[in-house]
């Protein structure tokens, strides 16, 4: 059995560098510049997230605890509570059409949309959410099914620009920067 020792696994490695030149160095700077320009555009599409008023300061923050618990946390919580979030807006609107109203179950529904949507800083919707909960108290079918549309369009709205920073993410994840 032949172990190599780190002398000579240096010299190897000096010889490859050697041997493949600036060509490797210039695939690894333009990888490199790739990534940052890649980042660089995620982190603007979530600012202008914020701008709009689409995001709070938290969205970042959920976005940035991928560093200290996995690269693929952010794409793992954002499918999910897209999904929930359509479940539970169906539920509402299931709800809604029922001769017989259950205000309660309808508060209900949307303090668990809300949230969901306020611990991913989804400000816009989390404020809809807020207005819908005092719609409730008010018994008004009708005043509840514009609510719901309010929450609806909010929330296709923070859906489109959630997957567009899903590809994003998963460009990065996977390191494939060359991508549109």
């Amino acid at each position: 059995m032949h172990h190599s020792s780190p002398i000579s696994s240096i010299s190897l490695n000096f010889s490859l560098l050697f041997l493949c030149g600036d060509s490797f160095f210039s695939s690894a700077m333009a990888g490199m510049a790739a990534l940052e320009a890649l980042t660089d555009r995620l982190y603007g599409f979530i600012q202008s997230m914020e701008d709009e008023g689409i995001v709070d300061y938290h969205f970042e923050e959920c976005y940035n605890m991928k560093e200290a618990n996995g690269s693929v946390l952010f794409t793992e919580i954002i499918p999910t509570y897209i999904s929930d979030s359509e479940s539970t807006l169906v539920h509402m609107t299931n709800v809604l059409d029922q001769p017989i109203v259950d205000y309660n179950q309808l508060e209900q529904l949307c303090i668990k949309l809300k949230g969901g949507t306020t611990c991913i800083g989804a400000c816009r919707m989390a404020a809809s959410c807020g207005v819908f909960c005092q719609t409730t108290a008010a018994r008004s079918k009708e005043d509840c099914m514009l609510m719901l549309e309010v929450i609806k369009g909010d929330f296709f709205t923070l859906r489109n620009k959630l997957e567009t920073l899903l590809e994003l993410e998963k460009r990065i994840v996977t390191n494939d920067y060359q991508g549109s």
